[in-house]
């Protein structure tokens, strides 16, 4: 028997459980082996079950990684395969694949919104989540004439809301497409779920108000939480985790690891991801540096604990992201660049050291690390605890509070 989590919100002794659907996107699946937006619907569909009856709409996974319910949590994945190589918006383009892509795209929505109506025939929910603007304007526009049902729009994604429009004809095309559904999404829901307070500022200055937006970040799970710390010795191992990309900071991070080869201390890079600016890093591998490449989850957390410092250094945006709480559990000493919500979750020089988006600042970050050993453990026990205080039980119960409010306005 599962120990009472304190979910059914605030107030809420004696309260009736609630039911609850989250509707996923697209392209991917929801299971236990993916990270972003998958990851947080099941991590929180996990925690809510616990309470409440829960069901989750998604593309099938592309790989044998179905995931059993229970008798609380069920999953209903829609006759469409995930895309197994996310994401795909480099592949977008005027020629044979993008719009191949596209019309995969219109068909999954159409698969995923046929599947969700017809579990809302046989269930009532009182909460929906909708975890993407394509899918959430069908189910939206049919659920018109609903009555005492709630639909949460869930934004996790900063662009486009923290980029500006983009040159390239094509890139404005999806761009300004974003926008506008985005706009539209956010004000036909009853409620906005933003992933941080800079996301929510970024609906709000394309339009997007009008329902409440509410921040809440991700969560992390407890049994992450680190008893042991990385040794501050030499080698000192630095990982780098994300895609690599411009706006995770790749360039950064070249630039970092060049300027570090020339120092007396013996520094480590370690790099989990791939993508496009892969090639911009091949030439360091071998020389202080170890491309990892692409891996699962749980090979990127088993590696990590042999690791004192993840670099977090996208010029854009540090939302609470999994990989930056999954840091702060693993009692690692983080070091992030200052934009975005990065200085409203993160305490520099006590859970974290924050600076500008410049290798320069970087370098002298990873120096001041190295050469003060009570700053290196202020910064992962204080990590730890941060880590603690954004449990997904913890992340959960903002969630429930949430919907219930919305459910006694929406039935009063």
């Amino acid at each position: 028997m599962v120990a009472s989590s304190g979910l059914n919100g605030s107030g809420g002794v004696g309260q009736p459980p609630l039911k609850v659907c989250f509707v996923g996107t697209p392209w991917l699946a929801v299971g236990p082996r993916r990270g972003g937006i998958p990851k947080t619907i099941l991590e929180l569909a996990r925690i809510l079950s616990r309470e409440h009856e829960v069901h989750i709409v998604s593309a099938a996974p592309a790989t044998n990684d179905i995931v059993a319910g229970t008798d609380r949590l069920h999953f209903h994945y829609a006759k469409v395969r995930e895309v197994p190589e996310y994401p795909i918006a480099e592949k977008l383009a005027f020629d044979s694949t993008g719009l191949g892509l596209l019309g995969r795209m219109v068909f999954a929505i159409l698969v995923i919104f046929a599947e969700y109506a017809k579990l809302r025939r046989i269930h009532r929910f009182d909460v929906t989540l909708l975890t993407n603007k394509f899918v959430a304007l069908p189910i939206l526009v049919s659920s018109k004439m609903r009555r005492h049902e709630v639909f949460v729009y869930s934004e996790q994604n900063i662009w486009p809301w923290m980029y500006s429009r983009p040159v390239a004809l094509f890139a404005r095309l999806r761009y300004v497409t974003n926008v506008g559904l985005g706009r539209l999404v956010c004000r036909m829901s009853d409620a906005v779920h933003a992933n941080s307070d800079s996301i929510r500022d970024g609906i709000l200055r394309h339009g997007g108000g009008g329902a409440p937006i509410v921040p809440i970040p991700n969560g992390v799970d407890r049994e992450l939480l680190a008893e042991d710390i990385a040794n501050l010795g030499e080698p000192l191992l630095v990982a780098f985790v994300g895609r690599l990309v411009e706006d995770k900071g790749v360039l950064i991070l070249d630039d970092v690891i060049r300027k570090m080869a020339a120092s007396d201390k013996q520094i480590r890079f370690v790099v989990f991801g791939d993508g496009p600016l892969r090639e911009r890093l091949s030439d360091l591998e071998g020389r202080r540096c170890t491309l990892m490449g692409s891996r699962s989850r749980e090979e990127v957390l088993e590696a990590l604990r042999t690791v004192a410092v993840i670099l977090f250094l996208s010029p854009v945006e540090n939302v609470p992201s999994l990989a930056l709480l999954e840091a702060l559990a693993l009692g690692k000493a983080v070091i992030a660049t200052n934009v975005g919500d990065t200085g409203r979750f993160l305490s520099d020089g006590q859970n974290a050291l924050l600076c500008d988006p410049n290798p320069e600042a970087v370098v002298r970050a990873i120096q001041a690390i190295v050469n003060d050993q009570p700053l290196y453990e202020r910064l992962t026990s204080r990590a730890r605890a941060l880590a603690a205080e954004n449990s997904w039980e913890h992340v959960g119960q903002r969630h429930v509070t949430l919907f219930r409010s919305l459910i006694r306005a929406e039935r009063t």
